[in-house]
């Protein structure tokens, strides 16, 4: 069932408001729904905990507010469609958030003036006029693209992955590098990514433990930690890259596997890592003066922190007056790009940012 498109702006001043008074309406609409005398929300928060509620109307609020900055309603689309998906594969009856959208509306109603709250509870409106809809989409799982060709390879690594059989797992690497001119990082994007993905997938759908999850990550990391090996030197005639993951991102491997990639086409460089706060990451890159600048976003809830980093790296050119590539599977809704204002370049894969690199040269 197709879902209503919202294409609506909200004013400037409106959303500045939402965001200065963002901790309270969180805090407020967990409090609610604690306190509520309603049989679904009170089974909705046995099932998941306090603690995941919280960090789940938190990861809303991003959203909502990354979806209004950007303009790029997909984002909001595709996150409630997966919220639904997510919560009903663990049992929870989705029609709690009804009530749950109800509460949000109230809340903004009494934080903000009423000028400023109508705005923002036109969100809330489309939520609740299009909660069948997101219901019937969620029964679809969405599918991870992978390459014909190599379809058969995918399905037996994924397998390796899922049964904790690591030498056969290495050994397909092995023995399939060849099938890409022996260059990791093209069998990297073509089936490390998707395989990531899938697990991240079959995680979140309830269909994988945490402890397998895990285990899977641990395995792919490790299995690339072994093929690109640290074996690039620092040269001082070499252009300098800062590459960092943005907001609360927990994994890093792809900017990690990104960092190597410059590495190995002629940059020093340099990986903030994850969960480094805005203020250091910014300071670094003021402090160190490097060429290029790689920004990722892997949860789509941390778009409008990249926005905001990338605006205010751009602002002064006597700090800053490098290149800005940003990139991540946060950036993509279903194969669309989310635009990022003043940001010199959206990559795609490891093939879109050698084209780019080559462009520098």
């Amino acid at each position: 069932m197709k879902i209503s498109e919202l294409k609506y702006d909200v004013t400037p001043i409106s959303l500045e408001y939402f965001k200065q008074r963002s901790f309270e309406i969180i805090f407020e609409v967990f409090n609610s729904m604690n306190t509520l005398d309603d049989e679904l929300i009170k089974e909705y928060i046995l099932t998941i905990g306090s603690d995941e509620l919280y960090e789940s109307l938190k990861y809303h609020y991003d959203i909502v507010y990354s979806s209004i900055l950007t303009k790029n309603y997909d984002l909001l689309k595709d996150f409630f469609i997966w919220k639904y998906s997510v919560y009903k594969s663990r049992g929870v009856d989705t029609d709690c958030f009804l009530k749950e959208y109800e509460l949000w509306k109230e809340v903004i109603s009494n934080s903000l003036y009423i000028s400023h709250s109508s705005e923002i509870n036109i969100i809330y409106d489309y939520l609740i006029l299009n909660h069948e809809k997101f219901k019937l989409n969620a029964q679809e799982t969405k599918k991870i693209v992978v390459n014909k060709k190599y379809q058969e390879l995918f399905d037996e690594l994924l397998f390796c992955l899922l049964n904790g059989e690591k030498s056969k797992f290495y050994d397909l690497v092995q023995k399939n590098l060849n099938l890409f001119d022996n260059n990791i990082f093209l069998f990297i994007q073509e089936l490390i990514n998707p395989l990531m993905y899938k697990v991240g997938q079959l995680w979140q759908l309830n269909e994988l433990s945490v402890a397998k999850e895990h285990l899977a990550s641990s395995l792919i990391d490790e299995v690339v930690n072994y093929y690109i090996k640290d074996n690039f030197f620092e040269d001082s005639n070499k252009q300098k890259a800062i590459t960092s993951t943005v907001g609360d991102e927990s994994h890093n491997l792809g900017i990690k596997i990104v960092g190597k990639f410059l590495e190995s086409n002629g940059f020093n460089v340099k990986n903030l890592g994850s969960k480094i706060s805005n203020k250091e990451l910014i300071n670094s890159i003021y402090d160190l003066k490097p060429n290029l600048v790689v920004l990722s976003v892997t949860l789509p809830s941390n778009v409008a922190t990249l926005q905001q980093i990338v605006k205010e790296l751009k602002s002064d050119y006597n700090l800053f007056s490098g290149k800005i590539i940003v990139g991540g599977q946060g950036l993509f809704v279903n194969n669309k790009i989310i635009p990022i204002k003043e940001a010199d370049f959206c990559s795609k894969n490891l093939e879109d940012l050698k084209e780019f690199l080559q462009t520098l040269k």
